[in-house]
């Protein structure tokens, strides 16, 4: 039977394979139609780059022992017919491990060493350094290679007390707690598995975070990797019910963090008791979540009820009835009509706004271009029976009308090139090195100390410096968008041109991020568990992983204002652009018919022909347009609410 999260991770895959269709077939229908720009060429390029690397990114989060790794075995790897990831009584998956597909490589386990805490490298930097991970290549069809090569997940060592220390993975209990002045650490900091599953190869990627003190350990997981996850699972054990440690990861990982969550209420079949009637023991399952639902504040549908290990089984034997009982299906359920869909309009919002800006004006200036041949054509037609000098009249008409166009378009060239002047200045105001700038300035004041006062201090001050560089650049998009649209209105009263506005740059996201960081620098302030773990190190790592964050902020930021630009520019200059091929045409065609009347016959049937070609071209681009139409496709299916 296929499973409704499937289909839902199926249809997520089509939807973006869509869009990248349509917007491969603009990018080639610009290129075969028109002369078109290579920056704008480029840009598309770049959008479908950034399709294709797409990915549906759901966590698991939870305290050791609740069932996460259970859970990822029993919806995606049933079909081995076996536990494929490491999942048993006790700690499992001792470090952060993504799993996802990648077809430019070989399936493989990719290993980073616990001692790179030691240095200052974020986990994202030190994905582009291969050389600093240990790689296992991985055989899909081998069951049993499979299982022991992902084993290593579980590995674990001894260090001393010191070295676990400098790595910031012991605090004073942890200290207390050592006999022989040894510690058990993880041997790994992060995995990764590149993996040819059929709902990877779709586009879905899980991430399975270990316990609290890994998630405390690694600021960037709660700062950027699990605030960017689509949908987070966050699991309770119902043997446990909400303990204490699962409580400060729902408050400091998820709820704080997460755009789409959920709660899963695990292990449900140690309530399944054969004294007691199915309507007791849902009695039983209903009380425990209602509770769960309290302590989490929550609505009792935000929390999902499941035995992850019946959910297995029931798979592995096909026993249909245990994979009912086990409750895997309400989850699947919500995964495929809540948190993808969602994903979706996301998706749909970011690419097809700026693709359809493009291929919306196009379409227009295909539409212009279609009703200037039919004026032409319909003058030819009442040419036929005039004198040589009506025709000479309109010729010189057009030339006049021509020469105006040309000193309008001459006239917005030098508009063009001030915009393209302040559009550098503003991108300027967004570069790396000014973010350098006020690092090197704000780091001079935590180097002595690294304390949790001087963190908040710092980054206070760091936050109000680019809030207000996000305000400048905002103040100056709006001196660009003056400027275009005195442009936009002069060519529209004076050329007909559709009466365009200059789209606004906002930063508010930003900003929106970095009130949430600031939130994250007062909470780190507070942490007990910071307490518990070595200060100086833990102040420096946190510093570190807000700084990758500020930086990736300056990217997206600088990113959108360069997308802001030319959605700005780019239907105006192509407007131009066309209209002086379509003033040149009618030129050329009153020039021919006035040195040769009777050509005109011949006139009439080139510009017929050009016509049906036009229309040809504005098929191609109506469906181009309608492909990339971004209204998610409805789901009729009953949501779960």
């Amino acid at each position: 039977m296929t499973h409704r999260l499937d289909l839902g991770v199926e249809q997520y895959q089509q939807r973006r394979d869509q869009i990248l269709a349509a917007l491969e077939t603009y990018r080639a229908w610009l290129e075969k139609y028109t002369d078109v720009e290579a920056a704008q060429s480029l840009r598309l390029y770049d959008l479908g780059e950034n399709l294709r690397r797409d990915k549906l990114m759901l966590a698991f989060v939870a305290e050791y022992s609740r069932g996460k790794t259970e859970l990822i075995n029993a919806l995606f790897f049933s079909d081995f017919k076996q536990r494929l990831l490491p999942s048993d009584i006790g700690r499992t998956t001792m470090c952060p491990t993504e799993l996802f597909y990648d077809g430019g490589s070989e399936p493989y386990l990719r290993l980073l060493p616990i001692e790179t805490r030691l240095r200052d490298e974020s986990i994202s930097a030190l994905k582009r350094m291969p050389v600093e991970w240990s790689s296992v290549r991985l055989h899909p069809g081998d069951v049993k290679q499979m299982a022991s090569a992902l084993s290593a997940l579980a590995e674990v060592k001894k260090i001393t007390v010191a070295d676990a220390q400098a790595m910031g993975l012991c605090g004073p209990a942890d200290a207390a707690r050592s006999r022989d002045g040894m510690l058990e650490i993880p041997v790994w900091r992060y995995a990764m598995i590149n993996f040819p599953h059929p709902l990877l190869k779709n586009g879905l990627a899980i991430l399975d975070t270990p316990g609290l003190n890994a998630l405390g350990a690694e600021p960037e997981l709660t700062l950027n990797t699990i605030p960017n996850a689509h949908g987070v699972l966050f699991l309770l054990a119902t043997d446990t019910g909400v303990t204490r440690s699962d409580l400060e990861i729902w408050e400091r990982s998820v709820r704080r963090h997460a755009n789409h969550y959920v709660a899963i209420l695990n292990k449900i079949d140690m309530l399944w008791d054969d004294i007691k009637s199915e309507d007791e023991i849902d009695l039983s399952i209903h009380k425990q979540k209602e509770h769960t639902a309290y302590q989490l504040h929550l609505q009792s549908n935000q929390v999902i009820a499941l035995s992850a290990q019946k959910a297995l089984l029931g798979k592995i034997r096909g026993d249909e009835a245990l994979i009912k009982r086990s409750g895997i299906g309400v989850l699947e359920n919500l995964l495929a009509e809540k948190i993808i869909p969602a994903r979706q309009a996301i998706l749909y919002q970011s690419v097809c706004s700026e693709v359809l800006s493009m291929a919306d004006a196009s379409r227009q200036n295909m539409a212009s271009r279609r009703e200037t041949l039919e004026r032409d054509l319909q003058q030819l037609t009442e040419f036929s029976g005039k004198n040589r000098e009506i025709v000479a009249a309109l010729r010189e008409k057009l030339g006049k009308e021509k020469k105006a166009y040309d000193d309008a378009a001459t006239n917005f060239k030098v508009t063009r090139n001030v915009i393209q002047d302040q559009g550098r200045m503003l991108l300027d105001a967004l570069a790396e090195e000014v973010l350098d700038d006020m690092l090197v300035k704000g780091r001079a004041t935590l180097e002595d100390c690294w304390t949790t006062p001087g963190l908040v201090r710092g980054m206070d001050a760091l936050f109000a410096q680019i809030i207000e560089q996000f305000h400048e650049v905002e103040a100056r998009s709006l001196k660009i968008a003056h400027l275009l649209e005195i442009a936009y209105v002069r060519f529209h009263e004076e050329h007909h041109f559709p009466l365009l506005k200059p789209p606004k740059l906002s930063m508010e996201s930003g900003e929106k991020k970095l009130a949430m960081l600031t939130q994250e620098v007062e909470q780190f302030g507070r942490d007990p568990m910071n307490l518990m773990l070595e200060k100086r190190f833990m102040v420096k790592k946190f510093y570190l992983g807000l700084v990758t964050e500020a930086r990736g902020l300056f990217v997206l930021a600088k990113a959108e204002a360069n997308s802001w630009l030319r959605r700005s520019l780019d239907p105006v200059v192509m407007r131009i652009r066309d209209h002086k091929q379509q003033l040149e045409m009618r030129i050329e065609n009153i020039r021919q018919v006035h040195d040769n009347l009777d050509n005109l016959q011949t006139r009439t049937v080139a510009l017929k022909e050009q016509l049906a070609t036009l229309e040809i071209q504005q098929r191609e681009i109506n469906a181009i347009v309608q492909g990339l139409n971004c209204t998610p496709p409805v789901n009729h299916a009953k949501a779960h609410n």
